[in-house]
């Protein structure tokens, strides 16, 4: 496979074309979770490969990529833990497709995956992109402009070795990480697909098992309140017998986890704290009224030098906002609002011009040596007088682009000329380049070389604003926020196990939030968001089952005292650690008959109508059951409830129980299993009953990591 192209040197340009736009990127919080990782613990290991390294510069890969794609420079708890478990999930897919390629003598080789990245970009320019390039490019053309996109993929390795550019780097491989562990799952999956074979008599036993009957059908919930009277007793015996039946497969736990119950005290501002900001808000916007200088005022709030930034309309994100605005004469002043009682606002339109949206430039770069950049081919005083040569040979009416082919340094020309948007370039080039007539030269100076821009044309005008705008969060007051930490300290002190816990709560009137299985990297508990501190907490070596925790302060959305309900390690639990999980099962399954057995008392003195007259349910008519038919294709009866019904005597309304819900069924009609000429259509049911749909690949992927040796201790290394 021919190369796209020999690697090339840093590209100046390059480097200002992403300029201050990627520092907005790489400047994020996500640094907290960079850690120095002791030697003490192993973070994680595969088939007793330690892979923390691996782990850790995948994670980082892909916060890149998300960063990247979703717009963010940061991610809250939630979402960072997100990509935690997306990285776990790909590196063990990963590695479980390498080894089962491995064993079919299909491993992937370092060529094998220089040419598929190879192929990816090629893509780029054929009918058919591959999705995932095809995606990373849509996010680059968004930020950069599609020219401009382009150029980066080309360019994508020389982007390793620079901080300014190393986040986008590392985007770029997890993207290619990610595709190529696809390809490889999609091989794999394809060659069992052709592996698995089916029998005549096979399909023959499915064709004439594959009954149909036409039913009227209804459903009954075991939970309405006709029923609340019946309750279902479950003795020791039957819960034993449950356990030893399904201890192996229920009972046995994978990953380690804990339930957790969380009192919160959200910490909302009272109705003083609500007039104390608003008072200081229009109490600062007068005095913004009488400043004599924008400038003035804005370094006197420490906001440092005022923001010239020119915007268009579809710039402003703020609901309303724009429009406000656009329509405002310039000298206006913004009057305090508010935005969702999140924040309040003012400001002032201090500025208006037309200006284009970007500039058609054609470029000449000349890179000069640095202490990273060593191999470049000139020293600074050389680039900068050859600079100054070329500016006035082209103003003498020497064409550029004659000039280009000589200082390309392993670059294509048509990667010299392109549009340079307003939006993501350097304030002080943009600029610059709008004071530069169409044909005229503009040199800039940048930390690595010199750039000619000769500005060849330029978009239609369009109107653009310059406003500052200041904010002030709506929050509680110190006082309010103290009182609220009181109190849950209080509330903490006051218990010592879970079961005072939730007396304590109920009598005290505080919400608990409930969360169960709650494993080790996971953020939420229940439906609270970024609680990975409790989490961490939960699972440290000396917190055990009723352990109350210390006041935890989330956000500063609330504070927040947990308890842990229960504790699950590896392994087969213990009889008495599931025995309620056990008497819950039984009494549900219990339950169902006991509705069922109800349900067919009342159908010997009524019928189907009358009974959903009773039950506020509706009856369904004419449904097509099949007996080999899938949960989706019957109208959501399960198969336990599907094995009953086949069992029926035509005409004769019947409840049976399923799983989770219980059916009254009157059978109408049913008719044998036909098989289909050459038995096709019950080979191909077979083959996506068996491998070809989504959810038995992903039955097939979990079977292959549960194969799997796995040592999962990453929550001791990202702990908060």
């Amino acid at each position: 496979m021919a190369a796209i192209g020999a690697i090339r040197k840093h590209g100046v340009l390059l480097l200002v074309i992403i300029g201050l736009a990627l520092l907005a990127f790489i400047l994020g919080d996500l640094s907290n979770v960079t850690r120095t990782f002791s030697n003490k613990y192993v973070m994680a290991k595969i088939d007793g490969k330690k892979m923390d390294q691996t782990y850790s510069q995948e994670y980082e890969e892909n916060t890149a990529l998300m960063r990247l794609l979703q717009g963010k420079s940061s991610f809250d708890d939630n979402e960072m833990y997100q990509i935690h478990e997306m990285t776990w999930q790909q590196l063990l897919q990963s590695k479980v497709m390498d080894k089962e390629l491995e064993k079919l003598g299909m491993a992937y080789t370092p060529q094998m995956i220089e040419d598929y990245k190879e192929n990816m970009i090629a893509s780029l320019s054929s009918q058919q992109p591959n999705q995932f390039i095809a995606q990373f490019a849509n996010a680059l053309a968004g930020l950069y402009g599609p020219e401009n996109a382009m150029r980066i993929i080309s360019d994508i390795e020389t982007l390793s070795n620079n901080e300014q550019t190393k986040d986008l780097y590392n985007a770029y491989k997890a993207l290619v990480r990610i595709a190529i562990n696809a390809e490889k799952s999609q091989q794999y999956l394809a060659l069992a697909q052709n592996t698995v074979y089916f029998s005549d008599p096979m399909a023959k036993q499915l064709a004439k098992d594959n009954s149909m009957a036409m039913v009227s059908l209804m459903t009954v919930n075991p939970e309405l309140s006709a029923f609340q009277n019946l309750k279902a007793d479950v003795d020791e015996k039957a819960m034993k017998d449950f356990y030893t039946s399904h201890k192996d497969d229920m009972f046995d736990v994978k990953t380690p986890s804990r339930d957790i119950n969380v009192a919160i005290f959200p910490i909302n501002p009272t109705p003083a704290d609500l007039k104390n900001i608003e008072d200081s808000v229009r109490k600062d916007y007068a005095a913004f009224t009488q400043a004599t200088s924008i400038a003035e005022y804005n370094t006197g709030r420490g906001n440092g030098i005022l923001d010239s930034t020119y915007f268009k309309e579809s710039d402003i994100n703020l609901p309303e906002l724009d429009s406000l605005i656009f329509k405002s004469a310039v000298g206006s002043f913004i009057e305090p609002f508010t935005y969702e009682n999140v924040k309040w606002y003012f400001g002032k339109v201090f500025g208006a011009a037309n200006r284009p949206d970007s500039v058609l430039v054609a470029s000449i770069e000349l890179p000069f040596k640095t202490a990273q950049y060593k191999e470049a081919p000139y020293s600074k005083k050389e680039a900068r007088l050859l600079a100054d040569s070329l500016r006035q040979v082209i103003n003498a009416g020497t064409s550029i682009f004659a000039l280009q082919p000589n200082y390309l340094y392993g670059r294509e020309q048509g990667d010299t000329t392109f549009w340079m948007p307003e939006r993501g370039t350097m304030p002080e080039i943009y600029n610059n380049l709008l004071n530069t007539p169409n044909g005229g030269i503009y040199v800039y100076k940048a930390t690595n070389g010199y750039i000619l821009f000769q500005v060849l044309d330029r978009t239609q005008l369009i109107e653009k604003r310059q406003f500052v705008l200041y904010e002030y969060d709506i929050t509680a007051s110190d006082a309010t926020v103290n009182a609220l930490r009181s109190q849950a300290n209080q509330f903490a002190a006051g218990v010592t196990n879970n079961e005072e816990f939730l007396a304590s709560a109920a009598k005290q009137g505080v919400q608990v939030v409930n969360g169960q299985n709650i494993t080790g990297m996971m953020s939420n508990i229940g439906q609270l968001p970024n609680c990975h501190e409790i989490v961490s907490w939960s699972f440290s070596d000396d917190v055990k089952k009723d352990a109350i925790s210390d006041v935890f302060n989330i956000n500063r959305m609330f504070f927040a005292v947990a308890t842990v309900a229960k504790v699950r390690e590896t392994g087969v639990q213990k009889y008495n650690n599931v025995k309620d999980e056990i008497k819950t099962i039984l009494e549900r399954k219990a339950k169902l008959d006991l509705v069922a057995e109800q349900l067919n008392k009342d159908l010997a003195s009524g019928d189907m109508n009358a009974l959903a007259q009773k039950y506020a349910v509706a009856v369904n008519d004419s449904v097509m059951l099949s007996f080999a038919g899938d949960y989706y294709m019957n109208r959501g009866v399960d198969s336990k409830a599907i094995g009953q019904i086949f069992s029926l005597p035509k005409n004769k309304p019947t409840a049976v129980a399923g799983n989770n819900i219980d059916y009254v069924v009157n059978v109408i009609e049913t008719r044998d299993g036909q098989a289909s000429a050459n038995l096709m259509m019950e080979k191909n049911y077979l083959q996506n009953a068996v491998i070809g749909r989504e959810r038995n690949e992903n039955t097939l992927m979990s079977y292959l990591i549960g194969q799997t040796k796995v040592l999962d201790n990453r929550v001791r290394f990202y702990q908060k």
